[in-house]
């Protein structure tokens, strides 16, 4: 009977050191895609004054869909902002590398040092180049990802100049960058999904919005968004010129805020004698996406030009799609 018993123990002796084991995750054993998702979730905080963008993917390609776009939006970074990537190895700038023994030994070193040595820090306890990272952040929503931007790169505009290549790409290169990414959606206003922070964030979108139409005409737009200021920011206060709006809302596991009552409050705060609500052809389209990622649920909104239904709403699939079918002309 006790011979039985000890076998029931396993050879280990204790029964409790494999499950502790499989508790701890892969502990240097290769990750499937669902697992690196979760690892993208670690450090997925977002709070009141954040800028970015959200990101809908395919279901379940949460990490290839986050390792898509951090190639794609540093790229974009180096080519609009001069931000300098940082997701790969740094060139050495003493020169050329001619594969010397000398050279993989001095690598190595200058590896270890830059391992060791302590970073420069900003206000916020990250470093210079921790701050102008943009690492996709997977959220407990599914199919969704939140990569958090800093100045000087303008969501807004940020978004739209992808999403305009991504429509040419049958004149440009032909390929699709991304196969899971679906919609982008920028972020210029982060609060909290309160009716309070509701109507913070709309009256700070309803200057951001009557900033860019006094400062902002049709023949020079595109490079008005390039030097764009951090959204929110008013320079000129006086020239406000009128504009038509429509509202475009998102909301997903939330449940306080009503979408028609997000409609009406922000509606609200912004329709008066100059500003009209104008559904089918508005000079501006307000985005208001209200997630439950966490412990609090998040209401963001950004302000973006009126042929955000022309560009298939920022939804970079669609847009590649169009691009790939659209009619060459030759001469």
């Amino acid at each position: 009977m006790t011979e039985n018993g000890k076998r029931k123990d396993g050879p280990g002796g204790g029964g409790d050191s494999r499950s502790k084991k499989k508790k701890t995750g892969n502990a240097g054993k290769w990750k499937t895609s669902h697992q690196q998702a979760k690892v993208l979730a670690q450090d997925a905080h977002l709070q009141p004054g954040d800028t970015g963008v959200w990101v809908t993917c395919a279901r379940h390609q949460e990490a290839k869909a986050a390792r898509e776009i951090g190639v794609l939006f540093s790229e974009y970074a180096e080519k609009l902002y001069d931000i300098k990537s940082v997701h790969g190895a740094k060139p050495d700038p003493d020169g050329e590398d001619d594969g010397a023994g000398d050279d993989i030994e001095a690598a190595i070193k200058r590896e270890v040092a830059a391992l060791t040595a302590k970073p420069a820090t900003t206000s916020d306890g990250t470093s210079p180049e921790e701050s102008n990272r943009m690492t996709p952040l997977k959220m407990n929503v599914d199919c969704l990802l939140y990569v958090k931007t800093q100045p000087p790169v303008d969501p807004v505009a940020f978004v739209r100049r992808i999403c305009e290549d991504a429509r040419r790409c049958g004149e440009l290169s032909g390929l699709m960058r991304c196969r899971y990414v679906n919609r982008l959606t920028p972020i210029s206003v982060m609060g909290k999904a309160s009716e309070n922070g509701l109507v913070e964030v709309a009256r700070e979108v309803k200057s951001t919005a009557e900033g860019e139409l006094a400062s902002d005409g049709d023949d020079n737009r595109d490079a008005a968004e390039a030097d764009s200021k951090v959204p929110g920011f008013e320079e000129t206060e006086p020239e406000k010129k009128p504009f038509t709006f429509a509202i475009r809302p998102t909301i997903r596991n939330h449940s306080n805020l009503k979408r028609d009552v997000v409609i009406n409050t922000v509606a609200g705060l912004i329709n008066d004698d100059r500003h009209k609500v104008n559904l089918t052809s508005p000079d501006k389209v307000i985005l208001i996406d209200i997630y439950q990622v966490s412990a609090e649920s998040v209401c963001g909104m950004s302000v973006v030009d009126g042929d955000w239904d022309e560009l298939k709403r920022y939804n970079l699939t669609e847009l590649y799609s169009q691009g790939r079918n659209a009619p060459t002309t030759e001469g």
